[in-house]
């Protein structure tokens, strides 16, 4: 099961609303160009796993995507090389 931290939440709710004012809008969790994972806006498809926030569904986890952060918690770290949300294995 993924986990998402409260912090992550708010960050990423954050994020969304500087990323579109379409509510039906969320962020996906998924490969990047390079192929690291990454958040994009994109909408919701029917196997999504949705993860909410204050009434927003902030975060959209694909199957695909879902089996490989399975047992892992999403949070969000100020220090390091820069801010970012960090993904950790439980």
């Amino acid at each position: 099961m993924l986990n998402v931290t409260e912090r992550a939440k708010a960050k990423l709710k954050e994020l969304l609303q500087t990323e579109s004012d379409d509510r039906s809008v969320g962020l996906r969790l998924g490969k990047t160009a390079s192929g690291a994972l990454g958040v994009f806006p994109d909408r919701e498809r029917a196997d999504d796993q949705v993860v909410e926030h204050d009434g927003a569904a902030v975060l959209l986890v694909g199957q695909e995507i879902a089996e490989k952060v399975e047992d892992t918690t999403i949070d969000y770290e100020e220090g390091g090389p820069g801010p970012g949300l960090v993904i950790k294995k439980n």
